[in-house]
């Protein structure tokens, strides 16, 4: 109960921090349409509609017109992109277009019910309502894979790994090599309208809620959502949505673990087909008024850092005083841009966590320290979060620092430390670094001042010794 306390005030926060972001109706053009479908060829964002074919937009879901001919009159349940081509999966088979949608061929899986389409670099899969799973490597000729199970609802792909929700309290099935072997998981006994997969983690909609698993789909839980049908999902880091049956859109910002409902804006008793995430939105195929959108909630990315400091270590206890240190995230090319920044207190192990809200996974950052009295250190290399995390340890190796600008702090255990002595931070150990402690230490001052190099509160000959020694071999910063 704590812990779903915890998650509904954080939610809450987060909900104010955002508090712009509401869903808004974007459906001129559709008008009352059903949309069960999304997928985007980024420049065009196409929705798949009931008995009323495909429709496109070019300004982000603002303003629709119908899609091409030969798909004017069709269910539209799955839509994905392989390729230059776009693929529709209808009432009466597998559609492709080269053109943005001018133009349809039907072109496999005749008179079938195509419920689900994805796919990777190397195959288009289909999941039909009677025939079980097929896949393609061109989309002209179709081939029945291993899986002996029909009416397959939902597809989700991440390169050769798959998962496979069915209909028929079938539940989900996995396979690792493309599609071509299959294996039942633990969730065996749902009927599974919708699989995410998101990292390490997965994410199965069924009629009785969702199912999380940890183990990229192996094993399943069932989550505090167990009381909804679940037809849609959509993951972006820990942020989890999920379109119900008549009660909206749910959130979950802990990986699926507790959830709120997300209807703000949202007419009473609405049912969501379609969740996608297009141009920092995300979207819903609605039962009324077609297509709904919100900006992305964003999320923190955590860096979880481990530091030394060179005057505030102590290699006789193996322990650093602690002390506020801040993380700026900055772009990889020139001019290096700073994208974020946060400020935590480090352990005596030199362990800290760092928040950021503008950083996002899968991009490449230079991380860049500060510390009151240190020299400002970067990363060697651009680093990326991935599942909203990143760790990274700049106490291992002089390597971990871009130039290997880092001291070696100790032998056993051996540990590199960032430079002290930059106590008026002009990215240069000097004299005039040494001036400012000296005068101090001549006042007897005392306390939380930049001239503290070793962190003991008081100003004397053993801050100065850290400013001399690096001032003597020329220590400065060294960045990109």
């Amino acid at each position: 109960m704590k812990n779903l306390a915890v998650a509904m005030l954080f939610f809450t926060t987060l909900l104010s921090q955002n508090s712009y972001a509401q869903w808004s109706n974007v459906s001129t053009g559709l008008g009352n349409k059903q949309v069960y479908s999304f997928t985007n060829n980024s420049t065009n964002l196409f929705a798949g509609t009931f008995n009323y074919g495909l429709y496109t937009s070019t300004n982000n879901g603002m303003n629709w017109a119908q899609a091409g001919i030969g798909l004017n009159n069709r269910v539209v349940f799955s839509l994905t992109m392989f390729g230059n081509y776009l693929y529709a999966g209808t009432d009466i088979g597998v559609y492709r277009t080269s053109n943005n949608g001018a133009y349809w061929s039907l072109i496999g899986l005749n008179n079938n019910t195509i419920y689900s389409l994805a796919s990777n670099q190397t195959r288009v899969f289909a999941g039909l309502h009677s025939s079980g799973l097929f896949y393609s490597s061109g989309g002209t000729g179709w081939f029945i894979s291993s899986l002996n199970v029909t009416n397959i609802k939902s597809i989700a792909v991440n390169g050769n790994f798959l998962l496979a929700g069915a209909g028929g309290n079938a539940g989900v099935h996995l396979s690792t090599n493309n599609g071509n072997n299959w294996t039942a998981t633990s969730l065996n006994n749902r009927t599974v309208y919708s699989v995410v997969i998101n990292g390490s983690y997965a994410y199965a909609g069924t009629g009785g809620g969702v199912y999380y698993s940890q183990d990229s789909g192996y094993t399943w839980t069932r989550s505090s959502l167990n009381n909804n049908a679940v037809f849609s999902l959509a993951a972006d880091g820990s942020a989890v949505y999920a379109g119900t049956e008549l009660n909206g859109v749910f959130l979950s910002t802990d990986n699926g673990l507790n959830w709120s409902q997300l209807n703000d804006g949202l007419p009473a008793g609405t049912t969501i087909y379609s969740l996608y995430f297009y141009n920092d939105y995300v979207y819903a195929g609605a039962s009324v008024n077609s297509v709904y959108r919100r900006p992305v909630l964003q999320l923190p990315v955590t860096l979880s850092q481990k530091i030394c400091i060179q005057g505030f270590y102590n290699p006789d206890t193996d322990a650093m005083v602690s002390d506020t240190v801040s993380v700026y995230i900055r772009n990889a090319s020139s001019p290096y841009e700073v994208l974020d920044f946060a400020s935590a207190a480090v352990d005596p192990s030199g362990q800290g966590t760092f928040e950021f809200l503008n950083a996002v996974n899968g991009a490449d950052y230079y991380l860049q320290l500060e510390h009151r009295n240190s020299l400002e250190t970067w990363s060697n290399m651009p680093q990326q979060f991935s599942g909203s995390a990143l760790t990274y340890d700049f106490t291992i190796t002089s390597s971990q620092a871009f130039g290997n600008n880092m001291i070696q702090a100790d032998d056993s255990p051996v540990k590199f430390a960032i430079y002290s002595g930059d106590v008026n931070q002009d990215g240069v150990i000097d004299l005039s670094d040494g001036s400012l402690i000296d005068n101090d230490a001549f006042n007897f001052n005392t306390g939380y001042l930049p001239t503290d190099v070793n962190g003991d509160g008081i100003i004397d000959v053993a801050d100065a010794v850290f400013a001399d020694n690096n001032s003597f071999n020329f220590i400065g910063k060294i960045t990109p």
